[in-house]
């Protein structure tokens, strides 16, 4: 299977995305969501290991999932396991995974492809992820034996074309010579026939003949190609792993795209999300909240009309920044373009009570001023109701001023 020139594309194709994942590490509590950047943090959105960037090895494990059905990393620590130095993807010539009976501990022992040698650690120090997790206790099952056999029509497919592409080359008549000859006066005679009737410069495509000489034509029968069961093999294979030619081939529509994630893509960035939440962080960090998650941009793949629509939803009600909003429309940055607006006076949505009670300088205490409805609107500065008209207009293409 490793040979099949299908199982590698449908292999790069998921890989390829799943390199594009982002990990990211926050923290959850009552007062909401909080993106941590620390040292594990930018480990993980950088580079895992002194070799491997981020994009290097999600791929490598995205890789060994699709083909072995278990990909692996192994977690380095410092001298005093407090501090995490790299997390490195490995391909394995064999492995294992038990429970020590004495102890109860899960193990995990490997032989590296990279050295040869037979390591042992702890499982827990092991990024392991899973495919068709349905029979073996800890691993992944490897595919069907029903998917080799049809890669194995489908190659004897491929081996029929190849071999009408040998035979299109092999013998298309023979020269038969009177006289008696021998045999490097015959190949004399053949190649001098070649080189006067048989090349592309014949363009009459006549040929003259002596009595000495006669021409026989062999004429071959080109073996029919089987394309709608050739074909049939492959929507098997594609099926097998939820692709389809759209998507191997990058002619995929949005819906196409939103079909694959769902089904490949989010499987895979869950299982990470998981396996790395438990493996890197501890038992209190955990309980506090923190989790590690991969994530992808959905819009990625949208079309301009779509990303725009739905840009200006989150944009009006400040769930994206001004930057957010034109990386979705395929415009650079720019300074001072990571604040949120809101669609109520399009000001930045840290300052929304500021502004509705007019207290600029924010030292207003802890509730709204004294007095009713209309005396809090009197306090509102005119000049700042009339910047905000203005902004608003210029955001929807007005060109004048309007009194109120």
């Amino acid at each position: 299977m490793d040979a099949s020139d299908i199982i590698g594309s449908i292999t790069n194709c998921i890989a390829t995305n799943v390199g594009k994942l982002t990990p990211q590490l926050i923290r959850t509590d009552s007062r909401g969501m909080m993106i941590r950047d620390d040292y594990l943090a930018k480990l993980l959105s950088l580079r895992w290991s002194p070799e491997l960037s981020v994009y290097d090895a999600l791929y490598k494990m995205a890789a060994q999932l699709v083909r072995k059905s278990n990909a692996f990393a192994v977690i380095f620590y410092n001298d005093d396991f407090s501090k995490v130095k790299s997390i490195v993807p490995i391909t394995t010539r064999g492995f294992r995974v038990w429970e020590d009976e004495e102890t109860g501990a899960m193990l995990f022992r490997f032989t590296w492809d990279y050295d040869g040698k037979i390591y042992t650690v702890p499982y827990q120090s092991v990024i392991h992820l899973k495919a068709r997790f349905d029979r073996k206790r800890f691993l992944g099952s490897e595919p069907d034996p029903e998917l080799k056999n049809t890669l194995e029509l489908l190659d004897a497919t491929g081996q029929a074309l190849r071999n009408l592409v040998k035979n299109s080359a092999n013998l298309k008549g023979y020269l038969k010579y009177n006289n008696f000859a021998d045999d490097e006066e015959l190949k004399k005679k053949v190649k001098e026939f070649q080189e006067a009737y048989m090349d592309a410069s014949n363009e009459g495509g006549l040929g003259g003949l002596d009595n000495t000489m006669e021409f026989h034509e062999i004429s071959q029968k080109a073996p029919t190609i089987p394309t709608l069961q050739s074909q049939f093999l492959r929507d098997n294979v594609y099926r097998y792993y939820n692709v389809n030619e759209n998507i191997l081939m990058s002619k995929f529509s949005e819906s196409d795209w939103n079909a694959f994630y769902e089904s490949v893509i989010e499987p895979i960035a869950l299982q990470l999300s998981l396996e790395f939440t438990f493996k890197l962080l501890t038992e209190r960090e955990r309980g506090f909240g923190n989790k590690i998650i991969f994530s992808s941009n959905r819009l990625q793949y949208a079309t301009l009309q779509t990303r725009s629509t739905i840009g200006s939803v989150l944009y009006d009600r400040g769930i994206i920044t001004i930057n957010e909003f034109r990386e979705l429309l395929y415009y650079e940055p720019i300074e001072d373009g990571d604040v949120r607006m809101v669609s109520l006076n399009y000001v930045k949505a840290d300052d929304q009570s500021l502004y509705q009670t007019g207290q600029q300088d924010g030292s207003g205490g802890n509730g709204p001023p004294e007095g009713d409805g209309q005396q809090q609107a009197a306090k509102v500065p005119l000049e700042m109701l009339m910047n905000a008209i203005y902004v608003q207009a210029k955001l929807k293409g007005g060109r004048q001023w309007r009194t109120y």
